[in-house]
């Protein structure tokens, strides 16, 4: 057999793909087999198996992958003798294959870990298939009576999952192909432009003396200007249209169809209702819809528990169905439609529906009649709250829906949920087209700048703080469509507002959310423009109120500021913030952040300066070292992993520095191992705090305890 170190690295990865491909082929096969009643279209679907399993057999055996090549060769022989004798294979022998091609796929988990199966993998299914050959024809390979029924749409082959990479169409390449070769031809384009400008500035120096030809001269020069910048402003309405199609055309090779990110549901609708005696069908509508495939790939887990939860929770036992005068088998529908620059999905089940008083006692003792249906109905997006009264292997936990909410937040959406009028629950999802630029709204509070995703905003308005009312503890303003909450921006980030007179009104922007609009109060409305959005990051995840970070034209950075979590945060009741009391407690501490990531030390600076401090910055230990040197400052807040001087040797020197020795230092790192906290500290820092569990108020508290 060969080892991983023996296989080229381009041609595992190829061939990785090609397992993870044909299994995804051989589970939609399999699934369509058992679905449809008509018999030619099941003999069909089963020659359409048989030649996936030729094809990964090959393609393994030739790479001498054999357990794979076993699991395939098998499968080959039941489904050879079904197309000789013209059977179908029953329930027994699909829940078989069905086995097998999971093997298949732990095979390609095994291969992009960088181990390559065994050649007894899969033992198990590989020794049940060959029972299956040995018998031959048994009950669960019979000719089945012929059915008429209308033909089922074909099973596309050779599908792409939605992993780490994606197949593009010839045709789709001679595109970009032909976008980019329209920008390079501009280069040409401009070296004309800047010859034509070289040979005007010749002819004005000339001009600099005085004779009978210079006001002919000047003329020339002015004629010559003029068409330059004539065909200078028709060659930036080329380059715009043609970067703006370009971009275009990017954009529309990055998309998959919606279909992609259901792949698999079948599958778990088929085995959840098995287990749980129960007949489901699933139904997805919108699958031609392209979306970008970053946004189905991480829209793949929070579909799964969605219609997992459906049949679960949702959808009843055959008897009680039928008692109910309903169908025994369930539906459970998967629908995407357009919204406008966004994509909404809904999964819904023509089920029980949602019992809001057990939702309400496992919410916490409250009741439909103490709080509304729609925010009874949201705490289901709430850790260990479930509306299951028992724990089963399938449901009761509490555990999934918050992950779900959390998942779809990261990708700047936001998640409901409601009852169907007809019967069952319906979980909605709003999500972007596409995770790379966004339109956004730029906003000022506390001095700091603060996007706002457009798609989110309605309207910008202006509030008067005599408008402002408390009711039932929440802050609200009066609108022209009613009383909405409202959230003091500032106030909520802990900064200090900048915003002159009290008295007079201050800008508000209005943002949609799934619990209705909010109120976001600013202290100044900046502009609107696209920008290119970047993830903060791992170490960042768990900041929530923020999606993002932005590089604005300036240099500076915006973070993106999270709609959902504005809008739960405005619903909730809000104490007074004493900003003035806060400010003076940390009055003229000066504290040095030194981080080589410009978001960590944007994050950083947002905090302390919302608790009074006053804050300066330095990208690595280098830099620091030098401003400590040149102004001082009462404490040093620095990661340990940057270029030039890290965290540790940051520390070190300030220690062996007879003017700095006594500066405190906080070190906040992503390493997480004992040893090197042990390090830090020997190293001669205060505190040593892990990013990956970063709390704002720990963060605070320790500030206070070493300043």
């Amino acid at each position: 057999m060969i080892t991983p170190e023996e296989l080229d690295p381009g041609l595992l990865s190829m061939f990785t793909q090609e397992v993870r491909e044909r299994a995804s082929e051989m589970e939609t096969a399999v699934l369509a087999i058992e679905e449809t009643g008509d018999a030619d279209r099941k003999r069909h679907l089963q020659e359409q198996l048989l030649r996936v399993a030729h094809s990964l057999k090959g393609a393994a055996g030739l790479l001498q992958v054999r357990g794979v090549e076993a699991i395939c060769h098998w499968m080959e022989e039941i489904l050879s003798i079904a197309a000789k004798g013209r059977f179908v294979l029953a329930k027994p022998r699909l829940d078989l294959l069905l086995s097998a091609a999971d093997a298949i796929r732990h095979a390609a988990d095994l291969l992009e870990s960088g181990a390559v199966p065994s050649s007894n993998h899969g033992e198990e299914v590989v020794e049940k298939l060959k029972s299956v050959v040995a018998a031959g024809v048994d009950d669960n390979m019979q000719k089945p009576q012929q059915h008429s029924s209308p033909a089922d749409p074909e099973i596309a082959i050779r599908v792409t999952d939605t992993d780490g990479s994606m197949r593009v169409s010839a045709a789709r390449l001679d595109a970009l192909l032909y976008r980019s070769g329209e920008l390079l031809s501009f280069n040409a384009i401009m070296r004309r432009h800047a010859e034509q400008a070289s040979s005007l500035r010749d002819a004005a120096r000339k001009l600099r003396g005085s004779g009978p030809d210079a006001a002919a001269q000047a003329a020339i020069v002015e004629s010559g200007l003029r068409q330059l910048a004539a065909l200078l402003r028709q060659d930036v309405r080329r380059m715009q249209s043609a970067a703006a199609a370009l971009d275009e055309e990017v954009r529309y090779a990055r998309t998959q169809p919606f279909d992609e990110a259901c792949k698999g549901l079948g599958r778990i609708v088929r085995d959840v209702a098995a287990a749980s005696g129960k007949r489901a069908e699933l139904e997805i509508r919108g699958g031609e819809i392209e979306v970008d495939r970053s946004i189905l790939s991480a829209l793949q887990d929070s579909l799964r528990h969605l219609v997992r939860n459906a049949v679960a929770h949702g959808i009843q036992t055959p008897e009680e169905r039928r008692a109910a005068g309903r169908p025994e088998e369930g539906r459970i529908r998967v629908s995407a439609a357009m919204r406008g620059n966004r994509i909404e999905i809904r999964v819904e089940d023509d089920g029980r529906g949602l019992n809001l008083a057990l939702l309400g006692a496992a919410a916490g003792g409250k009741t439909e009649s103490t709080q509304g249906e729609t925010e009874l109905l949201r705490r289901l997006f709430e850790p260990g709250v479930s509306t299951s009264a028992t724990v089963t292997s399938l449901s009761g936990r509490g555990i999934g829906l918050d992950i779900v909410k959390s998942n779809v937040e990261k990708l700047r959406g936001a998640v409901d949920v409601s009852q169907v009028p007809t019967g069952g629950a319906a979980f909605t999802l709003t999500l972007p087209l596409t995770l790379a630029t966004l339109r956004v709204l730029e906003v000022i509070a506390g001095g700091h700048v603060f996007t706002i995703d457009a798609a989110s905003v309605e309207r910008v308005i202006r509030v008067n703080r005599q408008d402002i009312a408390l009711l039932e503890g929440r802050h609200s303003v009066s609108t022209s469509t009613g009383p909405i909450p409202v959230l003091d921006l500032s106030f909520w980030l802990r900064l200090q507002p900048n915003r002159g007179d009290p008295r007079r009104t201050v800008p508000a922007v209005v943002v949609a959310s799934s619990s209705g609009p909010t109120a976001v109060l600013v202290d100044e409305i900046a502009g609107e423009q696209e920008l290119l959005l970047r993830s903060l990051g791992p170490r960042l995840a768990n900041v929530r109120r923020y999606s993002g970070g932005m590089v604005l034209p300036d240099g500076r950075i915006a973070l993106l500021l999270n709609v959902a979590a504005l809008a739960e945060a405005a619903a909730k009741p809000q104490p007074r913030d004493d900003i003035a009391g806060r400010s003076a407690k940390a009055a003229r501490r000066k504290v040095l952040v030194v981080d080589d990531s410009k978001y960590v030390r944007t994050l950083v600076k947002l905090i302390l300066e919302g608790a009074g401090y006053e804050v300066t910055m330095a990208s690595d230990g280098t830099e620091a070292l030098e401003q400590l040197r040149e102004c001082g400052a009462d404490v040093v807040v620095a990661d340990v992993d940057m270029p030039s001087m890290d965290g540790f040797e940051l520390t070190r020197a300030i220690r062996q520095s007879d003017h700095l020795t006594r500066t405190p230092v906080v070190l906040v790192t992503g390493r997480e191992s004992v040893e090197d906290k042990v390090k830090g500290l020997r190293a001669g820092a205060n505190a040593y705090l892990r990013k990956d569990q970063f709390d704002a108020h720990h963060f605070l508290e320790t500030m206070r305890q070493v300043v």
